[in-house]
């Protein structure tokens, strides 16, 4: 029986902390009998083993991610190497991209991106580099899908819209712009080009 009630807290020490199995022994056996060495080695042995498969998994999540977030910010820098009309940002890059324009170079990049009804929602960052403040400015935005492979593709399924943003006051200058991409989930958002930057017509 006593062989049985061992085994029993063995079986526990798979499913629970080894500590509550020790008591449980304890305070059948009396308080002087202590848990065998094996015993005590076998629940800390199956706990490191839980810890253990715990971060391999949250490791070659972190693996994969990286692996293709690689991958995404090769085909933007050739995307962009190859580009004649504005810039391209890979959501899954995560990366800024630059583009010299009329008004200087800009520093791109795409913020917030989460699903919104039945589109997507994000935030589009333009960053002046030089020491004067952004002028007012507008901009046209395309977003779709890259179809094809980066040495022969084709934009699909674009959308086009006109942006524009006021001039700056403080340099370098930061420009938040909300973006909606209707009747597509983040997922789908292939891409994201920025062109045609103008300054704005002043009075």
């Amino acid at each position: 029986m006593k062989k049985l009630f061992i085994f029993f807290i063995l079986l526990i020490c798979l499913f629970s902390s080894s500590s509550w199995a020790i008591d449980c022994y304890q305070n059948n056996y009396g308080g002087d009998h202590l848990v065998t060495t094996s015993l005590l080695s076998a629940c800390a042995q199956q706990s490191e083993i839980r810890q253990m498969n715990q971060s391999v998994s949250t490791l070659s999540k972190e693996m994969t991610q990286l692996n293709q977030q690689t991958v995404k910010i090769t085909q933007q820098n050739v995307l962009n190497a190859k580009s004649s009309s504005g810039v391209y940002l890979l959501p899954e890059a995560k990366t800024p991209a630059r583009l010299k324009s009329q008004i200087g170079t800009l520093r791109m990049s795409l913020l917030n991106i989460a699903p919104d009804g039945d589109g997507t929602r994000l935030t589009l960052r333009i960053q002046g580099e030089s020491n004067d403040p952004l002028p007012a400015f507008s901009a046209t935005v395309a977003s779709g899908q890259i179809s094809g492979t980066t040495d022969s593709y084709q934009e699909v399924n674009v959308q086009n819209q006109l942006i524009s943003a006021p001039a700056s006051v403080l340099a370098p200058s930061d420009v938040d712009i909300p973006l909606r991409l209707n009747g597509v989930t983040p997922e789908q958002v292939g891409f994201v080009r920025i062109h045609d930057i103008q300054p704005a017509n002043t009075p």
